[in-house]
């Protein structure tokens, strides 16, 4: 069994170590986070069963995200690919499914154990980055998580251990039994507008538009904002910009936080996948 990486940031390079590690044989092509890549994608390629993409696979939707390299338009691509072997990425666009032929494609954002087990480094990376671009403390602070989904739950926990107030909020009667259960302060989505005046910091993990132009003129000019959320995230950031409010868009935290922890959830889950498939 042979894999080969493309692209990526730091996690890869564990992975490609942590594979090594279990015997298997890795190249890899254009990964700034691992010295000694093949010089062509083609000899990269050669023999490869499993083909590993980065996170996200695309910033255009329509080629490969590759680091220091010419993007390559996914037609070529896969048509590059040897036939008997299947393609891992992040946050591949729908409409690659389409193009890649006979060529499995897997989406390691689409696994649900992934996505449980990022919740905690993507939590961490959060606060971590809330803690330094703030002159408050995350401690006796109040705190807003929009979004009572794996990484709002787990980011709630984490500000209240801190001892932040912490209000969560919630689109599901479920999800109100859920957060009152963490001893949480419950707040329905719908009212976001009426109490976003009222925390210093407010970390948004639903991807899509919610935080528009009427939720930021309520807001609290001096509170930070910060978006988790899958691209393109939850924010409108150049109306953020000009209000003077503090908008930071986070994405890929596993991987810039915690790269060896990521990278192990990555490596479980692409060997279960390629046990299953093979």
């Amino acid at each position: 069994m042979k894999f080969c990486i493309i692209g990526g940031d730091m996690r890869f390079n564990y992975l490609k170590q942590l594979l090594e590690q279990d015997g298997f044989k890795v190249t890899a092509y254009c990964c700034r986070a691992i010295e000694n890549c093949e010089e062509s994608l083609e000899k990269a390629l050669d023999q490869s069963n499993v083909v590993l993409g980065p996170i996200p696979c695309s910033r255009n939707k329509k080629t490969l995200a590759l680091n220091d390299c010419s993007e390559i338009e996914f037609k070529a691509f896969f048509g590059k690919l040897p036939q008997d072997c299947i393609f891992f990425g992040g946050a591949i666009p729908s409409g690659i499914y389409e193009i890649s032929g006979n060529i499995p494609v897997f989406d390691y954002l689409s696994f649900e154990d992934v996505a449980i087990r990022n919740a905690v480094p993507t939590a961490e990376g959060a606060i971590q980055t809330a803690m330094s671009e703030s002159d408050r403390t995350i401690f006796g602070s109040k705190a807003l998580v929009i979004g009572c989904g794996r990484c709002g739950k787990a980011l709630a926990l984490m500000l209240k251990g801190m001892g932040a107030n912490v209000t969560l909020t919630y689109r599901k009667s479920a999800d109100f039994a859920i957060i009152r259960g963490l001893s949480i302060t419950p707040a329905p989505a719908r009212e976001l507008k009426n109490i976003i005046s009222s925390f210093d910091f407010i970390f948004n993990t639903v991807p899509a538009p919610i935080i528009d132009r009427a939720i930021i003129d309520a807001a609290d000019k001096k509170s930070l904002f910060i978006d988790i959320a899958q691209a393109p995230g939850g924010i409108d950031y150049p109306y953020a910009a000009e209000t003077g409010i503090k908008a930071l868009y986070c994405p890929g935290l596993p991987g810039r936080v915690a790269p060896y922890t990521a990278a192990v959830i990555l490596k479980d889950a692409i060997l279960r996948t390629v046990d299953s498939h093979f």
